[in-house]
């Protein structure tokens, strides 16, 4: 059975919009890439990975040509305790817009990418 097994985000500089998403999903980038981008050997050709290759995880990937501001993917982020609306923008988030009803926040990641968060789930859901 088919299953998804990453996601990928295309970037201008993928080693900095990685310490953005790896924030925002706790998501941790993987060791070899957290070393070349400390060392600046990072190419400008390789993606970084976000969580580990044998379960669901995160590519950010270079893109010479990036589809307009709301391309045909984007991600729904649930908040919670750990990384609310404050937090977003403290990693470098801008807001764009909200839902009327509440149910969502339009933000774009620090490239201009747009994802929607959602509030935190009530306790006990």
């Amino acid at each position: 059975m088919p299953h998804l097994e990453a996601i990928t985000i295309h970037a201008r500089r993928p080693s900095r919009l990685a310490e953005f998403w790896s924030a925002v999903l706790d998501l941790p980038i993987d060791p070899a890439d957290v070393s070349a981008i400390a060392d600046g050997t990072l190419a400008d050709d390789e993606s970084v990975l976000l969580g580990r290759r044998d379960g669901l995880h995160v590519w950010i990937s270079p893109a010479d040509d990036l589809a307009p501001v709301g391309g045909r993917l984007h991600l729904d982020v649930r908040l919670d305790a750990t990384c609310g609306a404050d937090r977003l923008i403290e990693l470098g988030a801008v807001h764009d817009w909200d839902d009327p009803q509440g149910r969502w926040t339009v933000y774009t990641d620090p490239e201009g990418n747009r994802f929607c968060a959602v509030p935190a789930a009530p306790a006990g859901r």
